[in-house]
């Protein structure tokens, strides 16, 4: 399969309740390509209907801008205050002087302090600078521009750093701990922790404390929808092998409930399998069955 049109669909995508995770689920896409090479063409064309990828908003052409020059200062500024349209030029000026990638890293630390609702502050956050290098000389460069633009806007990020108390702070075993046994809505405890596990190098030790913090919060809060109280048993008597991980992935893609997150949640189950090891495996797995039709 080629990555080519996952990604230029993907910068398409717009939010359809609060944040878009079309640029979070093709790079799961990418990394799931990259570990299990032989899956064919035509199972990613039937795990990604699975997925509703094909049934999500999209529009077709970036937003037109006045092609003013604002400095990143001031575009920091016109988002905090959320004024749209010249948002979208802000973005692109100030990509086009730093790069996206000091964008991203200029809201991590408030990320990291506050993820939000099922994490996606940091989750799609981190994700969008990842993804940075595959759109910058790509025709849909102005297409990601905009999808950043509205997930920052969406997101209420300040223009300063209000430097309050530093949050409640975990270490990455106990915050491994919390999320296998309280995985969350749809596994977003572990998708916000393998997305803070695969950044654990560029963040600094208080984003890390503050955002395993959140992890070990989120899994022993109790929430008023019973989907997002999920408590996981380990599967028991389980081989706990690559084919096991593969066929179990493969369930999850196939027969999933319908959701986009299928993609994210597939992605960040291989990546905690070779992170945690095998203690953590049989939830992992368990994860996995749970989120599969029956």
């Amino acid at each position: 399969m080629t990555m080519e049109p996952v990604l230029a669909r993907a910068a398409g995508i717009v939010a359809e309740i609060h944040h878009s995770h079309g640029i979070k689920a093709a790079l799961a896409v990418q990394h799931l390509h990259d570990r299990f090479p032989d899956w064919t063409a035509t199972f990613w064309q039937d795990a990604l209907t699975q997925a509703r990828w094909f049934e999500e908003p999209v529009v077709d052409r970036p937003v037109a801008t006045s092609g003013k020059n604002i400095t990143p200062a001031r575009s920091r500024v016109l988002l905090a205050r959320a004024v749209i349209p010249l948002a979208y030029t802000a973005i692109r000026s100030w990509a086009a002087a730093r790069g996206a990638g000091d964008i991203v890293r200029c809201y991590v630390d408030q990320a990291a302090a506050d993820p939000g609702y099922l994490g996606h502050r940091l989750s799609i956050l981190l994700a969008l600078g990842e993804a940075w290098p595959m759109y910058k000389d790509s025709a849909q460069r102005d297409l990601y521009l905009d999808r950043l633009t509205e997930f920052i806007l969406a997101c209420r990020f300040t223009a300063v750093d209000d430097g309050g108390p530093p949050p409640t702070g975990a270490s990455w075993h106990e915050a491994c701990t919390a999320a296998l046994d309280h995985p969350g809505f749809f596994g977003h405890n572990l998708i916000c922790l393998a997305w803070i596990g695969r950044n654990r190098e560029s963040l600094t030790g208080g984003q890390l404390r503050s955002s395993l913090g959140w992890v070990v919060g989120a899994a022993g809060t109790t929430y008023p929808d019973a989907e997002d109280n999920v408590a996981i048993s380990p599967e028991s008597g389980q081989d706990l092998t690559e084919s096991c991980l593969e066929a179990g992935l493969q369930e999850l893609l196939l027969r999933g409930v319908n959701n986009i997150h299928l993609l994210t949640l597939a992605d960040d189950i291989s990546w905690l399998w070779d992170a945690l090891g095998h203690e953590a495996r049989p939830y992992l797995i368990g994860v996995a069955r749970h989120h599969v039709k029956h």
